[in-house]
């Protein structure tokens, strides 16, 4: 059986950029033994440091940078998205039902048909299906369809009642379950009132998890993603998962970075008095990840201004602040690297004090903590990111794709400074690239598409950010190097340098020659993961 580790490879030819200051581009690389042993413009030079034997692969000009990071996603939910109903491209009620129906038809009463990536600005109802239409479909099935952002779910009467939930049921801390105006249950379940959907989850067997890893790993492959972020490892069982998946030299492999969920896991860490920054180069964690707002098309975002079309509402928190500082402050006592989830403003601004406040009470050197979306900002905390060291991780696409939804949550003076890409770079913030997967594509060429235009991709011609543009190199270097540095493994990862791992993404063409509105034209032609091919179309 082939084995995929540390190989030897010469690529020459190319249109390479490096990410180094001091040699930003190259045409010719070589790696030996699963590193870069060369870069430069000497094929030969290249092609004697893969050493003999070593496959040469002419690159015929197009651009190469170092393996795509895509710093926050999830792996396993996105391997779980690919198995389901996906709901992403449906455009209507009947098109939503039709899906529903037809798994209905093939699966027993007992199981759960599942749905994953609903958006309602692209359903031309505007909505999801009611009770009663979702009744038509499947009266015997329990059926749970949850929107792209993981941050709601539609269910239907049967599940409402596995799940013991009925109109007088008191809606959860930082949560709802959707009344209408008599006070029925309309089935919409909003952020922690999706809790009781738990009982659906019993935990996926070795195998299941297994499958979905390797699955998973396959498509990060084919978008050049040779690095990932786990957003939220929450249980022993997956960690184990991450464990086989990647000790196993006989299969491709993607670089796993974990971050942990401080609910289930801070206090174990601390128990055994564990510090971040263990494991080796294909699993590393070194990360605590938080919870502590929603998100703006669920209006659960906490702002400190209201919602432009929900006057009165700021959003909620996810759970009380003064328990969220805490629990921070016990993550960075313990040495970890404590990640986020902060998207409102309000959100934002205490995520950063208590990042202050705990570097205050403990300083630590380059402590690097995330925040991750940082999603609507106010010029005063663009500051902060660049006085205060932390590294904000936007969605790249969540502008572009969200902006029929965040024009109106926002309105256009607050969107101004929605994930501003320019104003952080300006100021030297290294921002990272995250696709949030399966929230969106992992695809790099629509996330670059999104970065380098700043344009709705509902209407095309609209320029959203025209401040906040950035070029194509930028966009690149937050996918490589800044990618790196979020993780504290920018000695290793990130560059086109001698001594550097041996992971190369190869795109189909030369993007700089392209015109920036056909980006998303192009696609992945060669993904190098530690000198070994493992995936190719040329």
């Amino acid at each position: 059986m082939e084995r995929f580790e540390r190989g030897s490879l010469a690529l020459v030819n190319g249109t390479l950029f490096t990410g180094g200051r001091a040699c930003p581009h190259a045409s010719a690389l070589g790696i030996w033994n699963g590193t870069i042993a060369y870069v430069g413009d000497d094929a030969e030079a290249a092609r004697a440091a893969a050493g003999p034997g070593a496959e040469t692969i002419d690159l015929g000009g197009r651009t190469t940078t170092a393996g795509l990071i895509d710093a926050h996603m999830h792996p396993l939910l996105y391997g779980e998205f690919l198995e389901g109903i996906d709901l992403t491209q449906v455009r209507s009620i009947s098109d939503v039902l039709a899906e529903v129906r037809s798994r209905a038809a093939a699966m027993p009463t007992d199981a759960v048909i599942s749905g994953w990536g609903y958006y309602p600005v692209t359903i031309a109802e505007g909505r999801m299906p009611t009770l009663d239409e979702l009744e038509t479909v499947a009266p015997q099935h329990a059926v749970v369809l949850v929107h792209r952002s993981g941050h709601e779910a539609t269910v239907n009467r049967r599940t409402l009642q596995r799940i013991g939930v009925d109109r007088n049921t008191t809606d959860p801390v930082g949560g709802y379950f959707e009344r209408d105006a008599t006070g029925e249950l309309t089935g919409k379940l909003v952020e922690n009132a999706m809790g009781p959907l738990g009982v659906f989850a019993a935990p996926p067997g070795p195998e299941v998890l297994d499958r979905r890893l390797r699955r998973v790993t396959e498509a990060l492959l084919a978008y050049g993603i040779t690095s990932a972020g786990e957003a939220n490892l929450s249980s022993a069982a997956v960690m184990q998962a991450y464990q086989r998946s990647q000790s196993n030299a006989n299969q491709p492999r993607v670089r796993f970075h974990l971050m942990l969920d401080h609910w289930s896991m801070l206090e174990p860490v601390e128990h055994i008095g564990l510090a971040g920054r263990f494991g080796d180069r294909w699993l590393r964690a070194n990360t605590i990840k938080f919870f502590i707002d929603g998100t703006e098309g669920q209006r659960t975002a906490k702002l400190s201004q209201p919602f432009a079309d929900d006057p009165g509402n700021t959003g909620m928190w996810m759970f009380p602040p003064e328990q969220f500082k805490e629990r921070v402050l016990r993550a960075h006592a313990a040495g970890w690297q404590c990640a986020v989830h902060a998207i409102g403003d309000a959100a934002v601004e205490l995520t950063l004090d208590t990042f202050q406040a705990a570097q205050a009470a403990l300083p630590r050197a380059d402590a690097r903590h995330r925040v991750e979306h940082a999603s609507l900002l106010r010029p005063d905390l663009v500051e902060r990111f660049a006085r205060e060291g932390a590294v904000p991780v936007p969605g790249a696409r969540f502008a572009s794709n969200d902006y029929p939804v965040l024009i109106e949550r926002f309105g256009p003076e607050r969107l101004r400074w929605y994930q501003p890409w320019n104003a952080l770079l300006e100021r030297n913030v290294p921002v990272a690239v995250s696709s949030d997967a399966p929230v969106q594509s992992p695809d790099p060429l629509k996330n670059l598409w999104a970065i380098v235009n700043s344009r709705s991709e509902f209407e095309r011609d609209l320029v959203m950010q025209p401040e906040e543009r950035i070029s194509l190199q930028e966009t690149l270097l937050a996918y490589t190097v800044n990618g790196a540095y979020a993780f504290h493994a920018e000695q290793s990862k990130g560059m086109l340098r001698a001594g550097m791992l041996g992971d190369v993404t190869v795109f189909d063409r030369d993007l700089s020659r392209l015109d920036p509105l056909e980006l998303d034209t192009a696609s992945v032609a060669l993904t190098v993961v530690d000198g070994c091919v493992a995936y190719r179309t040329i």
